[in-house]
């Protein structure tokens, strides 16, 4: 099978920086290519949701059923429509001269509609991905030799629009189209996170990018990630001026340079000073602060100091934060030597979390937090002794500290994916019930859908709706299910349940009764045979096939001869019928409506909370975050262990990697909202303790004082 990154083929290149431009536009299509399938599938299961609003209904049905139905043919038009959209953006980049007396072009009012809306969709990826986009806008500005670049040719607006133009060419239905574009948001769209990582390796490979890649921040909403940047901003400025720099209005990348420069000329004195001490101080008695008393006279600059208080400062962060397990406190004090070693090497340790050495001390914080919340406290389990390991390769005396911690990270990196092959395994029977629960769930609301589609206008026979509400919808429920192990399952049924349709419907001239006596004998195989596949075996299934041969004679002996007059007569009594059964079709589910919301807001009431949008609420949400819910009998907390793909479920488990419990996404966002379930965060032990140490305590406040 191909890849998406093979379904367009790239321009041949002509520069080298129009390999680069071609080699980040591959990334960008490939990742594209890698997730279309989740994205797929979670569109389809928005567009059948009931929630959506009902005035596009038809619309949205008929997005769903061709998604289902040909949806192999959706991919390519995506992959071609993106890729010229983003070689048309970055060819933009180089604009040949206007020419003096041209025309400007106008642009139509669709068009400029069309723009204002995606830009209004785009408006939430913009911030979610701003710092991504940062960065990929300063590697290109220095492939183009530029300062910046006005507008990002990978903006999150350019993707919207080649979906939309792919969909357009795919359907040929603007309503459609609407309503797919309508459903776009965070977790049902392309992965732009993974999207923009690619893209920005592609950079970083070629060395376009200046220092180590920004990630966006993982997974937390827009005001978190807002206050959250406004508060690495605030502690970069007070770090900058700590270490003697000029704070934030100079450039960050100089500042870091000449910090790191300040240490290299004084550092290798001292750390060979370091490493004459006796290997007692090194192994735990160790206390940073008397190495100030101790040290000679002259032997360390202000930068130094200052490296040794701010992280003395991150270790009594670590002693006194009883969040972390006690033995796992033990083992982070081993590498104080090691860590002040690395810091005063390359200050970068406090000014960027990528550093490997602050990695290192960062995951083993967080593994000895979550070793408290699941109550393990043994030394001789796996974890402890792969969390040992990694502090004895960072302790190694080499040359190559850097490497030591990067070893380091990687080794314990490892053991916890073991670890979490583990829990995968003891999750198995739930995780695979709890999938064949959502695919089933899926598929019966797609098989709804198609019948929906097709009945909707009330002008079908009554026996054939009834039996297409009734017993074909278990077909195509059978047929949703099974397509992906057995291709065109989808197509055979629905094809089978349009002949019924056309079948019943009269037939005003002799071709069309031969054609229809010659495809019966066909159609009523194909309806025994998917009707066997649903056990559909007693009384009702003959008498609705001799109705079905009622229905067959009468098309077939209705007279020929009939005057205009008598067929116009016979249209407008079928109008009106249909018309009746439309209206009370209306009618029930206006009572069933008004019923649910009555029932919902009797809910509402009794809990004293409106419901959510699961969507909403749970959008966030990532494996291996903890909750604590409260319940009657305490306090119980859960590491959340795996989220079905249409995030409809949720599987906790406790600290011995047992299932405790499952949720619909319905339930886990309504205990959130009432607050009976919490989620549990880990904030950075470092930055905790350098904004402490460096009073960086409300960054808002701070910044608009400073502003003023």
């Amino acid at each position: 099978m191909l890849t998406s990154a093979q379904t367009t083929m790239p321009p041949r290149a002509v520069s080298p920086r129009h390999a680069v431009l071609e080699e980040a536009i591959g990334a960008a299509l490939q990742q594209v290519g890698t997730g279309f399938a989740a994205f797929r599938t979670q569109l389809a299961a928005r567009l059948t949701e009931s929630s959506q609003p009902p005035a596009d209904s038809r619309d949205r049905l008929r997005a769903a059923s061709l998604l289902h139905e040909r949806h192999e043919a959706l991919l390519p038009r995506v992959t071609d429509a993106l890729g010229r959209a983003l070689r048309e953006e970055l060819a933009q980049l180089a604009p040949e001269p206007r020419v003096a007396g041209q025309p400007l072009a106008l642009v139509p009012y669709d068009e400029m509609d069309q723009r204002v809306a995606r830009a209004a969709i785009a408006r939430p990826f913009d911030a979610a991905h701003a710092d991504a986009l940062a960065t990929l806008n300063a590697g290109l500005a220095h492939l183009f030799e530029r300062q910046s670049l006005r507008v990002n040719p990978f903006r999150p607006e350019v993707f919207i629009a080649a979906l939309h133009e792919a969909w357009t060419a795919f359907d040929g239905e603007e309503g459609s189209a609407a309503a797919m574009l309508a459903l776009v948001q965070a977790g049902c769209f392309h992965d732009l996170a993974a999207v923009y990582a690619a893209v920005n390796g592609v950079l970083e490979r070629h060395g376009l990018l200046p220092g180590p890649l920004r990630r966006p921040l993982a997974q937390q909403p827009v005001r978190q990630q807002g206050h959250d940047a406004r508060r690495e901003a605030l502690l970069a400025s007070r770090l900058h001026a700590f270490f003697g720099q000029s704070g934030v209005a100079g450039d960050r990348a100089t500042a870091d340079t000449t910090a790191a420069g300040e240490a290299g000329t004084l550092a290798p004195r001292l750390l060979r000073w370091l490493a004459s001490l006796p290997d007692a101080v090194g192994a735990n008695a160790i206390a940073l602060s008397s190495l100030k008393r101790d040290a000679p006279r002259g032997m360390l600059s202000r930068a130094d100091e200052g490296t040794i208080d701010l992280l003395g400062a991150v270790f009594d962060t670590v002693s006194a934060d009883e969040a972390i397990s006690s033995e796992s406190r033990e083992l982070l004090q081993l590498l104080q030597l090691p860590l002040l070693k690395a810091a005063l090497a390359d200050k970068q340790f406090f000014f960027h979390a990528g550093h490997p050495a602050r990695k290192l001390l960062e995951l083993l914080s967080r593994m000895g937090w979550e070793r408290t919340l699941a109550g393990t406290g043994r030394r001789d389990d796996r974890q402890f002794q792969a969390m040992r390991r990694s502090v004895d390769v960072a302790a190694r005396e080499d040359d190559a500290a850097s490497a030591a911690f990067a070893q380091a990270v990687r080794e314990l990196e490892a053991a916890l994916k073991e670890e979490e092959a583990d829990a995968a395994a003891v999750l198995a029977v739930p995780v695979a019930a709890a999938l064949k629960q959502e695919k089933t769930a899926t598929a019966r609301r797609a098989a709804r859908d198609a019948v929906a589609l097709r009945v909707g206008t009330g002008e079908v026979v009554a026996v054939v709706e009834a039996f297409l509400e009734n017993r074909w919808t278990d077909v195509l429920t059978v047929a949703y299910s099974i397509d992906d192990d057995k291709p065109g399952a989808v197509r055979h049924a629905t094809q089978a349940m349009d002949d019924l349709l056309w079948s019943v419907r009269p037939k005003l001239d002799a071709d069309e009764r031969r054609q229809l006596i010659a495809r019966l004998p066909g159609l009523l195989a194909t309806l025994n045979r998917w009707l066997d596949v649903v056990k559909w075996h007693d009384a009702d299934r003959l008498r609705f096939f001799a109705e079905l041969a009622d229905c067959h004679a009468s098309i077939v002996r209705a007279p020929l001869d009939m005057t205009a007059e008598r067929r116009i007569e016979l249209s407008m009594q079928a109008a009106t019928l249909a018309a009746e059964r439309r209206l009370a079709r209306a009618a029930d589910a206006r009572s069933a409506e008004s019923a649910e919301s009555a029932q919902s807001a009797q809910s509402a009431q009794s809990a004293a909370a409106p419901a959510l949008a699961p969507e909403e609420e749970l959008a966030g949400l990532a494996r291996g975050t903890w909750f604590e819910f409260a319940e009657d009998g305490g306090a119980r907390r859960v590491k959340l262990a795996w989220i079905s793909p249409l995030r409809s479920l949720y599987i906790f488990s406790n600290g011995a990697r047992e299932e405790a419990f499952s949720l619909p996404a319905q339930a886990l966002a309504q205990r959130l909202h009432a607050g009976t379930a919490t989620v549990l965060q880990a904030e950075g032990v470092v930055a905790r303790a350098l904004a402490r140490a460096l009073a960086v305590n409300d960054p808002a406040a701070e910044l608009d004082s400073a502003a003023a």
